[in-house]
């Protein structure tokens, strides 16, 4: 059986390592405890903190709930502004522990080739390529130097495949 735990742990770590704000902010608001309700959906019961983070279907004491249909969620993380009735309880907390993850700038290609490899990797960095042409106010060095660690990380991943060879 899967043990989900030890997959959130590890994703979680990932999630870390792919933004170091992120990282940061969460050690200031953690421990942290929360259901996410998803309509039609078992409730997901999710604590992160630095000793033991950890997710269950299991009812467990939870500080905020976020509760929403998968679009209205989905439609959160994509337009990364927040819709206050989703959230039950700790109001102040939740909006904190939400700006934290949209403002976190997680390197989704390093998520997705870590995960999936380096074909769908490059096929995201091509289309989030694509939606990030048409922003004006882009600073090009940061474009630039974010491009050249991207083909170290992707030179080093086919060094590492090759040693393995």
């Amino acid at each position: 059986m899967i043990d989900l735990n030890k997959l959130f742990v590890r994703f979680l770590k990932d999630l870390k390592e792919s933004s170091p704000n992120l990282k940061k902010s969460l050690e200031e608001i953690s421990p942290i405890e929360f259901c996410l309700n998803i309509k039609e959906h078992k409730n997901i019961f999710i604590k992160i903190d630095d000793e033991g983070s950890n997710i269950s279907f299991s009812k467990n004491n939870y500080q905020f709930e976020i509760k929403g249909s998968l679009i209205e969620l989905l439609s959160l993380l994509a337009t990364k502004k927040l819709n206050k009735n989703l959230i039950y309880g700790d109001s102040e907390l939740a909006v904190i522990f939400v700006n934290i993850i949209l403002k976190s700038n997680v390197d989704v290609v390093y998520l997705i080739d870590k995960y999936f490899g380096d074909v769908p990797a490059i096929l995201a960095y091509s289309v989030l390529k694509i939606f990030n042409s048409s922003d004006d106010n882009s600073d090009i060095e940061y474009k630039n130097i974010r491009k050249r660690l991207r083909d170290i990380s992707i030179r080093l991943d086919r060094l590492e495949a090759l040693k393995v060879i």
